[in-house]
């Protein structure tokens, strides 16, 4: 039994309030977020975040799911995953934060 890692990455910045977005592999993300499966779905195919089959680039919750920055870092929190790093600068009205979340998983 090998052991392996989901990794999935939020990026939080104040644009106009707040924007969420997140990355991963896209079932993990479909997993902790399944309202993120029926917005790719409905959304154009031509979205930056949609271009590739098996990872989900900078997917913006706030804007599809309405989930705020706390909301999913409970949800990941919920599932196991720990903050792996964290980082975070910009200048003025451009600041961001970047946490990079994992947890463990059993390959059969």
């Amino acid at each position: 039994e090998q052991l392996g890692y989901h990794v999935v990455a939020v990026h939080i910045s104040p644009d106009l309030g707040e924007r969420v977005m997140v990355s991963g592999e896209r079932s993990v993300v479909e997993d902790l977020f399944p309202e993120v499966a029926q917005a790719i779905m409905e959304a154009r195919s031509a979205m930056v975040w949609n271009h590739d089959p098996k990872f989900i680039i900078k997917f913006p919750l706030n804007g599809y799911c309405k989930l705020n920055s706390m909301q999913a870092v409970q949800r990941l929190l919920n599932s196991s995953f720990r903050v792996l790093a964290s980082n975070g600068g910009g200048v003025e009205g451009q600041q961001f934060s970047e946490y990079i979340f994992y947890r463990k998983q059993a390959h059969l």
